[in-house]
């Protein structure tokens, strides 16, 4: 058994076959490379069979030192530790040469599963792994919670979809998810899938809504560029509503409501003392009053915007082990059509069709009381039925000691002198 450079093709055969993050993927890699990073695959063989793959990136610290970081990897069966040692041995040597100040590995590795109020609903059983990497000379970097603009997030909330049909996953939403799924499968919503030279339209989205909801967004080449390498397993649905069906839609309701009262009318005519079928032409007479107003808000949007009004987009990785919603966003002046709920079904749909297992909402603060600054989104996760990921986080291995400790005193410096 011995660690070395993998080929693009053993690195892509391996985290196929294995559970793995989409940075660990061979698009990643020529992205990193092509623009400019230091980038190698790494990993573990034994008798020409991989045993563990990597795609480490080196960069720039202190002018002349490294900083080296393993994307959510090593994809690995972190439960053999002959290979765990092979691997963390062989990369620390492969290192050294590099100048590498020190390295950071955030293993993709569950710890705990737990519900959206942040109860532990199952131990994974590995917590041999902090043992392991000690041993190695690392240290942990707690068990964080919140949003980093450099750390992976450590808490994922996800959809199990191992087993399931599409009816089985919509049985197991709450009533306001099948509610509004419904909704916008009714009146007229249909979906496209934007490219790099419409992609525009998708970041609108997000920077209206990050600065409605005060968070920090990533910048257009984040975006452009993960399309632009990712291709195909990059897709950015955006929703939108055909006006002009959803004004027939609204009409045909409409109708149908004229014809229930007026049958309500002629029932009292015939007895004026029928009280339900009085309450029942109060009960309808609302109702039409609610759908004449809407068939009016959709006739001015017709006339205002023409038959397409697009009202939410979102940005997805896909890979063979699970589809990734990364981000999205919606117009919040059309919200009540529901179109955030439309992408989610899609995409849900999709995975079924291509049997992907997991359908990852992505990333949550991991605090669950109502004051958390994301306690909306992890309600709204929620009711999709989905658990909670709690990762293992971060571990911190210096590669050149003395340089480390400088580099963690000047840091300290800097944080006392405020810069």
């Amino acid at each position: 058994m011995e660690f070395t450079e993998l080929t693009i093709e053993e690195f892509n055969h391996f985290t196929y076959h294995n559970f793995s993050h989409f940075t660990q993927t061979e698009e990643n890699y020529r992205l990193k490379k092509e623009g400019g990073t230091e980038t190698y695959l790494v990993g573990v063989k034994h008798e020409d069979a991989v045993r563990a793959a990597c795609l480490i990136t080196l960069t720039p610290v202190m002018k002349v030192m490294k900083y080296a970081y393993t994307n959510r990897g090593p994809v690995m069966d972190y439960s053999d530790k002959e290979v765990f040692d092979t691997f963390f041995s062989g990369l620390k040597q492969f290192l050294k040469p590099k100048n590498v100040l020190h390295l950071r590995v955030d293993p993709y590795e569950v710890i705990n599963e737990r519900n959206h109020d942040g109860e532990i609903t199952k131990d994974m059983g590995n917590r041999y792994i902090f043992d392991y990497f000690k041993a190695h000379g690392f240290e942990h970097e707690g068990f964080s919670t919140g949003f980093d603009p450099v750390i992976q997030i450590r808490w994922h909330s996800v959809l199990d979809l191992s087993g399931k049909t599409a009816e089985d996953v919509l049985d197991g939403m709450d009533s306001l998810r099948k509610r509004n799924i419904k909704k916008a499968e009714k009146h007229g919503l249909g979906i496209k899938f934007l490219d790099l030279d419409d992609i525009d339209v998708f970041r609108k989205f997000m920077k209206d809504t990050s600065e409605k909801k005060e968070f920090v967004d990533r910048d257009d080449e984040y975006y452009i560029s993960r399309k632009k390498y990712f291709k195909d397993k990059v897709m950015i649905p955006l929703v939108y509503v055909d006006l002009e069906s959803y004004n027939e839609t609204t009409q045909k309701d409409i109708d149908k409501l004229k014809k229930n009262i007026e049958k309500a009318e002629n029932a009292v005519e015939k007895d004026p003392s029928n009280e339900k079928q009085k309450k029942k032409i109060v009960n309808l007479s609302e109702q039409l009053s609610n759908i004449e107003d809407k068939l009016e808000e959709g006739q001015e949007l017709l006339k205002k915007h023409g038959r397409e009004l697009p009202v939410a987009s979102a940005y997805y990785f896909v890979t063979p082990h699970e589809v990734v919603y990364l981000a999205g966003g919606s117009d919040n002046d059309f919200r009540h059509f529901a179109g955030s709920y439309l992408i989610q079904w899609k995409m849900i749909n999709y995975a079924l069709e291509n049997d992907i297992d997991i359908y990852n909402f992505y990333g949550i603060s991991g605090d669950f009381m109502p004051e958390a600054e994301d306690y909306g989104v992890i309600q709204f996760k929620k009711g999709f039925n989905a658990k909670v990921n709690e990762y293992i986080g971060d571990f911190i291995q210096p590669i050149n000691r003395p340089a480390y400790l400088l580099y963690q005193s000047l840091n300290k410096v800097r944080e006392k002198l405020g810069r």
